[in-house]
């Protein structure tokens, strides 16, 4: 029986197809090889395409990057929400919880952090979106603190933001790269650290 589906529908859904097939491909020989020894021809076998067709879709290697930064900071998205809440009356067992959640997440895209860091290191682009990202998760916890401290500057926040992220980053890397551990001593510890910073963003803010 003929399909009655537009044929132009067809092949923009074989084309998204082949397009998540590269990436799903790629992700697995990153997580194997590596960013940096994995080649296109890698890619191009683990999907069973051409490497013709590859270029239909990619540039390069570093363009699947970027579409596992983007799936990444999907993963994150809202995640800061909770914080305006937590902020407004902090505790140690919220900021506990809400770092648990965070770290949690961790996991989940370890195999899109793992390349992501491996490519900043080798490759001036990716370091720069690397760090646009991280600025904008600045940006989204210190829009929350404002809106948990209605005295307290844009700019202020900004700045309280990446005194809190700070940790969190430097123990992101070696996570991503399977050299973490005891995370629930880290959390422990952080959101200590994190409550005496968010109780004195508070009373500066009053």
């Amino acid at each position: 029986m003929p399909s009655n589906a537009p044929k132009g529908g067809l092949r923009a859904a074989q084309r998204a197809f082949t397009h998540t097939k590269f990436i799903d491909a790629a992700v697995i020989e990153f997580a194997e090889r590596g960013y940096a020894r994995t080649t296109v021809d890698d890619i191009v076998s683990r999907a069973g395409a051409t490497r013709a067709t590859f270029y239909l879709h990619f540039r390069g290697k570093a363009d699947i990057l970027r579409e596992l930064y983007d799936r990444l900071m999907a993963t994150f998205e809202g995640i800061y929400d909770e914080m305006g809440s937590i902020a407004r009356q902090p505790t140690l067992e919220s900021i506990r919880g809400w770092l648990r959640t965070d770290v949690a997440r961790w996991a989940s895209i370890r195999q899109y952090g793992a390349p992501l860091w491996e490519g900043s290191v080798i490759d001036p682009e990716i370091r720069t979106l690397v760090e646009q990202g991280y600025k904008i998760h600045i940006r989204y916890l210190a829009e929350a603190l404002v809106a948990a401290r209605e005295n307290l500057a844009l700019d202020d926040a900004e700045i309280t933001a990446a005194i809190l992220l700070a940790p969190l980053r430097h123990f992101f890397d070696p996570f991503v790269q399977g050299r973490l551990e005891d995370t629930e001593r880290i959390i422990t510890v952080l959101a200590s650290a994190w409550m005496a910073v968010i109780k004195e963003t508070g009373s500066a803010a009053a």
